[in-house]
């Protein structure tokens, strides 16, 4: 009786009502993390519970996530504020160089790649080296340094950016045949992101991809593009939410896979092509060594404290794909941004091709096919553009970190090991107390000194688009003399017009900022 009794009072409903009661004042109470940043000012719409959780959904869906969180660095003053999200430990934004310089360099032992990141991004880029950190990381990037060398540049740039560029003029070239304006638009984001990948591809992997030529790489670069929006997504979801659209295999998670699988396609037959044409050729002594070259060398080389990595093809298929995509993506991204930006700045664009014509008479008479590495030293203000660009529109606009231990930032404040610490580069870049009273004026000036006449040195966690300290980008040096030579190149022989008002651009929401939508532009040819 009394049995039945008890039974009758604890009901499955009854038990499920304390179970999420229970979960409730469990979310409510402020865990150890919480209690050590409460100090820090905190943006509107901290609701109980849920925290920032609707707010961050809400800046998502209007895709302007990073002007949302620049409203707050701003109003902060670059000082440290904190975010939270449902069932996540609490996220600190920090925007300013002294920030920056204690997280990338100071004490980077104490700040790690977050492993929820790690995890959200595993499927596309595995244990390549922009998902993973300690000694794989240190391997991979060891490996990756031997390729950025004085013999790679010289290659790549008097060889490989020649031979791709002669093959993007003369598509162009093709473009500019019709007199119909409407048949000279070209989505210019598209072309180049063929352009850059064929680039990469050869100085990267010794292969040739012809996307140029032949647009064949064009589903995979809706592939990426999706891939990278989807990446995001997963890093602002809890970890739950993803992981269960995954299983189910709906929505934006069946296409992930489907993705994955258009790119592992490619990437898998770039590794098979490039190793078929060593075996072919055989390895001569002193040759340039590729990626894959480096390695399968560098597989047994202990450059990590004594542990080894293995030859393995998912892994080998990881450093692949972690490096065509950036090789592709960032200079394209950019060369993008600098062109919208001239569209927007019509007297901008006169100076730079005003360089142009003063410094290498010779690229726009024609007798000169591609400029040096040494010819692009002088093209001082073609660079001031580029860099202001890239304050602007940073290729990545946010990277984060996560404590690996209790640690005090630069400042005092105390974080719990598992913090999540933000970077927002985006923020970094539009910061008056950063770049001055003018920040929001687009001013290549800014970047000459007025007394050299020359590019003026800022440090890298003050203009932050490359990272700094040991994670500073392998490839700065080489994208930016991709990219000179590319625009000097482009800017000398044709006119870019954008079919809409330039000012009607604007980025999309993905791990990298692009921008939203097809670039469309109507080609014409320069009259000389």
């Amino acid at each position: 009786m009394k049995l039945d009794a008890m039974s009758a009072w604890v009901s499955p409903t009854s038990i499920a009502v304390s179970c999420v009661a229970a979960l409730l004042v469990y979310l409510a109470i402020p865990s150890a993390h919480d209690r050590a940043v409460k100090h820090l000012p905190t943006p509107e719409g901290d609701y109980p519970i849920l925290r920032h959780t609707l707010e961050i959904i809400k800046a998502q869906k209007s895709g302007k996530f990073v002007d949302w969180a620049l409203k707050y660095c701003r109003k902060y003053k670059g000082k440290p504020w904190s975010l939270r999200i449902v069932g996540k430990y609490p996220a600190i934004v920090v925007c300013s160089p002294e920030a920056f310089e204690d997280i990338q360099k100071t004490q980077f032992d104490a700040f790690d790649k977050s492993p929820f990141v790690s995890e959200a991004l595993y499927d596309v880029l595995g244990q390549g080296i922009f998902a993973i950190s300690g000694p794989l990381w240190q391997h991979q990037r060891k490996t990756a340094s031997h390729l950025f060398t004085a013999q790679m540049m010289q290659y790549a740039m008097e060889v490989v950016v020649p031979d791709k560029g002669e093959e993007l003029v003369k598509r162009l070239n093709g473009i500019c045949l019709t007199e119909k304006e409407s048949e000279r638009v070209v989505n210019m984001k598209r072309l180049l992101d063929l352009y850059t990948m064929d680039i990469f591809a050869k100085v990267g992997f010794d292969v040739d991809l012809h996307g140029v030529e032949s647009d064949e790489n064009a589903e995979l670069l809706d592939s990426f593009e999706r891939m990278s929006a989807r990446l995001l997504e997963r890093i602002q979801l809890p970890v739950w939410v993803w992981k269960l659209l995954r299983w189910l295999n709906v929505g934006a998670e069946k296409q992930l896979a489907e993705d994955i699988k258009v790119v592992n396609d490619l990437v898998y037959g770039v590794i098979s092509r490039s190793i078929d044409e060593k075996n072919r050729q055989g390895v001569k002594e002193n040759s340039r060594k590729d990626l894959i070259t480096l390695f399968i060398e560098k597989s047994e080389v202990e450059y990590t404290k004594g542990v080894h990595t293995k030859k393995d093809l998912k892994l080998m298929r990881d450093f692949v794909i972690s490096f065509l995509a950036a090789g592709r993506e960032t200079t394209a991204t950019t060369m993008s941004w600098v062109i919208l930006m001239l569209n927007r700045y019509p007297k901008v664009l006169e100076r730079v091709r005003q360089e142009i014509k003063d410094k290498l008479p010779d690229l726009v008479s024609g007798n000169m096919r591609s400029p040096t590495l040494e010819d692009t030293q002088q093209l001082v203000y073609l660079e001031a553009v580029v860099r202001e660009t890239l304050r602007l529109f940073p290729v990545a606009a946010v990277s984060g970190r996560s404590a690996t231990r209790d640690v005090r930032l630069y400042e005092g404040t105390l974080i719990k090991a598992g913090t999540r610490i933000v970077l927002p580069h985006y923020c970094m870049g539009r910061m008056t107390t950063v770049w001055g009273p003018d920040v929001d004026e687009f001013k290549p000036e800014r970047w000459i000194d007025p007394i050299s006449g020359k590019i003026k040195m800022v440090s890298p966690f003050k203009f932050s688009v490359f990272f700094g300290g040991p994670r500073i980008c392998l490839g700065m040096k080489f994208a930016l003399v991709e990219v000179k030579i590319t625009l000097a190149k482009l800017l000398s022989q044709f006119d870019f017009k954008t079919v809409k008002d330039p000012f009607d651009f604007t980025y999309r929401a993905s791990i990298t900022l692009q921008i939203k939508g097809p670039f469309d532009v109507v080609v014409s040819r320069l009259k000389v």
